[in-house]
């Protein structure tokens, strides 16, 4: 089987000095490189994007510098810019979108590396690396889910717990406030306190009556003749 995850051939070497602005920082940074100083030719191809922004081939090859300097989030961003500035050269997109993938993998970001390695393939279907980055980019996808999935499901758990005993919590609230409503004496308006009032009144005063009826009525008198 082939290697996998590695950088493809795209870094552009320089025999001669051009006339293009920066094409000298970039011949620098490529004898850099291949001296594995990775650092200097970092900084040789920024000095050349400096003097031209334009300079796709300084682009490119930072990105790769970058990638081998794990400065992965640098490196991807600038792999992003070389392929907008590429105008319809496919075989340039699909190295670009390999190199890409590959530096995201590493970096374990292994969506956006399956994202790139499916746009290689798009461009050149042949490509075998680009196929066995993608298997094996999608197979560290999968376990990287499932490792995350317990923790997504504890989480959810842990939160439908906390809000059941808030739940609970507020029906146990609702229930004592109902009970404390239930204890506590009713108020009386003035209208039947009046009628109550009245009404003890007047069993005050049958009472009475009654008591009057059978201590002081006067004696009968016997039967008539």
């Amino acid at each position: 089987m082939k290697k996998i995850l590695l950088i493809g051939c795209l870094f552009t070497c320089m025999t001669a000095f051009a006339q293009k602005k920066g094409d000298k920082d970039v011949y620098f940074g490529n004898k850099a490189y291949k001296a594995g100083d990775l650092k200097t030719a970092v900084s040789k191809y920024e000095e050349a994007l400096k003097l031209n922004p334009a300079n796709n081939i300084a682009r490119i090859n930072l990105a790769i510098a970058q990638s081998k300097l794990k400065a992965a989030d640098a490196s991807v961003k600038n792999f992003d810019q070389a392929l907008k500035a590429n105008k319809n050269n496919a075989a340039m997109e699909a190295r670009l979108n390999y190199d890409k993938g590959v530096t995201l993998a590493k970096n374990k970001k292994y969506q956006e590396a399956v994202d790139a390695f499916k746009k290689t393939l798009l461009k050149t279907p042949d490509d075998s690396n680009a196929r066995e980055n993608l298997q094996k980019a999608l197979n560290e996808l999968k376990k990287q889910q499932q490792k995350n999935k317990p923790k997504d499901q504890n989480k959810k758990q842990d939160q439908k717990n906390k809000q059941d005993q808030q739940k609970k919590q507020d029906q146990q609230k609702e229930q004592q406030k109902k009970d404390q409503q239930q204890n506590q004496p009713q108020k009386m308006t003035k209208q039947q306190a009046d009628k109550l009032l009245q009404a003890l009144r007047s069993q005050e005063k049958e009472t009475r009556k009654k008591l009057q009826k059978k201590n002081g009525a006067p004696p009968a008198n016997g039967e008539d003749w």
